[in-house]
């Protein structure tokens, strides 16, 4: 696992090696360079696998093709052999070199050859081209600039803005999709100048300043085994990160049934009682005694979180709103010390149907018929019982709001957190597009991966959408600024072309979430494990927002500080804070999402040059 960043059609070394010095936290144990007057690639690496000889960048036989990549080729012994009986030379033992053998004998179509995780850049004096390569479920992440034939890339967004000639401007289409979405999805960011590759994209730059993007891959609808796909291609220690629920739980049965080591698993918990609803120690340790792990628990409570929520900001280089994040921080932190790599049980839910919102709308699909007068009945009566009376108050106004005509519109209600109308009173600045501009675009582009039903539809939507976006993107920000290597088997992309092909009935059975998945596994997992109520990775926000609202009230919220900055509509802010503290809890993500924002715009802000 490494940090990649390069310059094409101009050279400077001092911003080459500044860019990589940015990305020192992602690969701490050694740097390297290629330079030429055409193009110029940097690295920083976090040694893996072939710890002494994996160095990079590394060419072919000739020279005349270079690469650096960060991630983790899985099948790059089996690739090796395949290479090597064509005649091609390996000086190493490392995943890396596979990649240039690869490009080099099947050209742009290597990467359907790979296996794994990866964001790859190759440079090809032959062809005088530059690629930059996304692997297919966005595990790793690649941002990238283009201004007068020159490209600049990296694997974080903070890299580039090193390179003083980008004049950054606010990407207000950015920040309204952000606030509907809590992310900013691919390929757009924060800032206008600087773009992302989407999951399983590639970008061609020719010397003459011509570029275009293309997809390698979508979903495809063919059976595949389970458990086979658990990745442990390592030489160094493994970990994992062990909730206590079903993901974590099969990945670490599998790995530890596979692993000749014992192995490491970490788990956070809450300090307070109050907050045990949320809290999966007791779970965690249980199933960590079961497999035999040296098992690793760390505590925290709301100060822990608040109080490192600007470093974490600075780490995930764009706004992010998912309150997971310092979580996932701090567990990584805490992981890190005794593990290089970790496996993680992320892409379980969207592979095999484990959130509440698939639940909901299913039930929308098999009530369809249902007398619409009632369900707005329904709805109405949720809407006069007070949120802070019961979280089940809060989840059934939402699912009454969602239960409209149209799969998705339903879909698309479920996923939103500020809509147009509250965005407009929030908002002092008009925006051009629509959010859900990237929803109708997904749904559209899932047809041309033979989906038919909604919920092969929503399958392909999720999995290029969220999943990236969301959750893949803060894992590998917030893991990789304390060195640490985390690894999704679940998500290996023959997994998703398996899990594609399962019809919906059968993920989620009488109610039942991941009903496939503990079948597959009922005679590995404790019946508990497996009938345990779905929890989430997620901190106790509310509770933590009602010890603390006055002092990030004060932080975040001023009369003073808004309307300075002129960003956003004072009243409304005060409106939907003070509605939140008499009662009105369904509003602690709105109030969250723009804490996160106000995080952003005072660290960025402070470290660079551009204005709100």
């Amino acid at each position: 696992m490494c940090g990649i960043t390069g310059l094409v059609n101009f050279e400077d070394s001092v911003l080459l090696h500044n860019m990589c010095n940015v990305l020192k936290h992602r690969g701490p144990d050694a740097d390297g360079f290629f330079q030429n007057k055409n193009a110029s690639l940097g690295i920083r690496r976090l040694s893996i696998i072939d710890v002494d000889g994996g160095n990079q960048p590394i060419s072919n036989e000739d020279g005349k093709i270079w690469t650096v990549f960060n991630g983790e080729i899985y099948n790059y012994k089996s690739l090796q052999e395949d290479l090597k009986s064509k005649g091609h030379k390996f000086q190493t033992n490392s995943d890396t070199e596979t990649i240039v053998h690869a490009y080099e004998e099947y050209d742009l179509d290597f990467v359907n050859h790979l296996r794994g995780m990866f964001a790859i850049a190759i440079w090809d004096e032959k062809k005088n081209r530059t690629i930059l390569i996304r692997d297919r479920l966005g595990v790793k992440p690649l941002y990238y600039h283009i201004q007068n034939n020159k490209l600049l890339f990296a694997s974080e967004l903070k890299a580039l803005l090193e390179y003083d000639e980008i004049n950054l401007t606010i990407n207000h289409n950015a920040i309204s999709d952000y606030l509907t979405y809590l992310n900013i999805p691919a390929p757009e960011t924060v800032f206008n100048e600087i773009k992302k590759l989407r999951p399983a994209e590639m970008l061609i730059f020719n010397l003459d300043g011509n570029f275009y993007t293309k997809k390698y891959w979508s979903v495809k609808f063919q059976k595949n085994n389970l458990d086979e796909k658990v990745r442990m291609v390592s030489d160094v220690p493994v970990g994992i990160l062990l909730s206590g629920g079903l993901d974590s739980s099969v990945v670490a049965t599998i790995a530890a049934k596979k692993s000749n080591n014992r192995l490491n698993t970490y788990t956070v918990g809450f300090e307070n009682k109050i907050d045990n609803a949320y809290d999966e120690l007791k779970e965690s340790k249980e199933m960590a005694e079961i497999l035999g792990t040296n098992h690793h628990e760390i505590v925290v409570n709301s100060n822990d979180t608040f109080k490192i929520l600007d470093k974490v900001t600075l780490c995930l280089d764009e706004p992010f709103g998912n309150p997971t994040t310092t979580l996932n921080y701090i567990i990584s932190e805490f992981a890190s010390k005794t593990s290089k790599v970790v496996l993680s049980g992320v892409g379980g839910d969207e592979m095999f149907g484990g959130y509440p919102k698939y639940r909901a709308l299913q039930i929308f699909q098999e009530y369809r018929k249902f007398p619409k007068s009632l369900v707005k009945n329904f709805g109405r009566i949720f809407e006069k019982i007070p949120d802070n009376t019961s979280e089940h108050v809060v989840k059934g106004k939402t699912f009454f709001k969602a239960w409209k005509k149209n799969p998705e519109d339903q879909y698309f209600s479920l996923i939103s957190y500020f809509d147009e109308k509250d965005k407009e009173k929030l908002l002092n600045f008009k925006t051009s597009l629509s959010s859900r501009r990237f929803i109708d675009d997904l749904f559209l582009e899932s047809k041309k991966s033979n989906a038919k039903s909604f919920f092969e539809k929503l399958f392909f939507v999720e999995s290029t959408s969220y999943l990236p976006n969301n959750i893949l993107e803060y894992t590998d920000k917030t893991s990789m600024a304390v060195s640490l290597e985390v690894r999704e088997p679940l998500l290996d992309h023959k997994i998703a072309e398996f899990a594609a092909n399962i019809p919906f009935s059968l993920k989620i059975k009488n109610g039942s979430t991941k009903n496939i998945l503990k079948i597959a596994m009922k005679d590995e997992l404790p019946r508990n494990v497996l009938n345990r109520k779905k929890r989430g990775f997620t901190p106790p926000l509310i509770n933590w927002l009602n010890n603390s609202i006055s002092d990030l009230e004060a932080r975040y919220f001023s009369e003073k500080r808004i309307k300075e900055e002129g960003f956003f509509d004072y009243e409304y802010i005060e409106k939907i804070s003070k509605d939140y503290k008499n009662g009105k809890t369904s509003n602690y993500v709105k109030i969250w999402s723009i804490i996160c924002l106000q995080s952003w715009f005072d660290v960025f802000m402070k470290k660079y040059n551009f204005t709100i």
